[in-house]
């Protein structure tokens, strides 16, 4: 799941400068979070089970074609005229905190899917919770400089935020979550 990670390095740069902007004043150490959410549905067209590739019509009449992987036991449940329901959700926590320890990273992914027999279907969620230092503040560009574990960035911070408040050497923490769900709805009779 790289592309996931990319995703939230990018959620996290855009999300440092709203986050200390939205936190009330009376909080020392301040923190936001934000959740997003799509839910696609598509008819199953065509299911080749040699290939394992699956044509589905999204509602804008666009034909789509996927390739299940063997992880999809349930493939030869799925029939022309079934529904499918995809669910992509995201959410980021960020706050601000006193000096602490290195940075640190700690992924889990957890997986669930339907029993053999059943419709295809199952969810995967990914939690990523990074803790970084503040290394560097500039006030006259006002930008806050981090070190993850993996990569150092610099990021602007949002104008209303009084940096003097932000020392080096405080920590930044982040949880970010992404998961996907995919559900079929069997064909409906005519």
């Amino acid at each position: 799941m790289k592309t996931a990670m990319y995703l939230a390095l990018g959620i996290v740069s855009l999300a440092a400068a709203p986050v200390l902007a939205q936190a009330p004043a009376a909080h020392e150490h301040p923190a936001a979070g934000a959740v997003a959410s799509a839910t696609v549905r598509a008819t199953v067209e065509a299911v080749d089970l040699k290939t394992r590739e699956v044509t589905l019509r999204r509602d804008d009449g666009e034909l789509v074609t996927l390739v299940a992987s063997e992880e999809a036991r349930n493939l030869p449940q799925l029939k022309k005229g079934d529904v499918v329901t995809a669910t992509y959700q995201v959410g980021l926590v960020v706050a601000l905190g006193p000096p602490g320890k290195e940075p640190v990273r700690v992924d889990d992914t957890q997986v669930a899917r339907t029993a053999a027999g059943q419709k295809p279907g199952g969810a995967i969620q990914q939690t990523v919770a990074i803790t970084a230092t503040v290394v560097g503040i500039d006030m006259t560009t006002h930008t806050v400089t981090l070190k993850g574990p993996q990569r150092t960035v610099e990021l602007p911070v949002d104008k209303d935020v009084d940096l003097t408040k932000v020392k080096v050497g405080d920590q930044v923490g982040a949880v970010y979550q992404e998961s996907f769900a995919l559900s079929v709805e069997p064909a409906k009779k005519q």
